[in-house]
């Protein structure tokens, strides 16, 4: 009788396990169309990316620094389960980002965390969860592209609570 039953589990266990992402079915049943990118597409989406299209940083010039701590209780992937206890803006700061070996001049955001415990903010505990910059050319004009690499789920147009 065992081996019976390991045999109905081995032959109807595949038929039960397919799951689909509940954010696919989502976008899905709200009538978007999904674009099922390949491995090969997909090994060419990693790390930081150059994005175009999206809101810019919230500055225009400099880098803009953003102080976040997170809460005692909370994911330190969301967001929301931080708090931002200031930030810091140099409108002049000369910042740089290269690309496939060429250096861009750039303006922008960027998070720090502070995950420790206690209730101050403290660089020596801060890590960056975020960042969020825009090309410039030579001139100091922006190209309409930028890059963003993150590890939480702070949309690009978020700025502030």
């Amino acid at each position: 009788m065992k081996k019976f039953f390991i045999a109905m589990t081995i032959c109807l266990l595949p038929i039960t396990v397919f799951a689909q992402s509940p954010i696919l079915a989502s976008l899905q049943a709200q009538g978007i169309q999904i674009t099922t990118l390949s491995d090969q597409d997909l090994s060419h989406i990693r790390g930081a990316s150059r994005i175009t299209g999206q809101s810019p940083p919230s500055v225009t010039t400099g880098l803009k620094i953003y102080n976040v701590k997170l809460n005692r209780f909370g994911n330190e992937h969301d967001y929301r389960s931080y708090r931002i206890m200031g930030s810091e803006w140099d409108p002049h700061a000369k910042k740089t980002h290269f690309e496939n070996g060429v250096e861009y001049k750039i303006f922008g955001d960027r998070w720090l965390a502070d995950k420790s415990s206690g209730t101050d903010w403290s660089m020596s505990n801060a890590t960056e969860v975020d960042y969020h910059y825009q090309a410039l050319d030579r001139d100091g004009a922006p190209f309409n592209f930028g890059w963003r690499e993150t590890s939480w789920s702070r949309p690009i147009s978020t700025f502030s609570w």
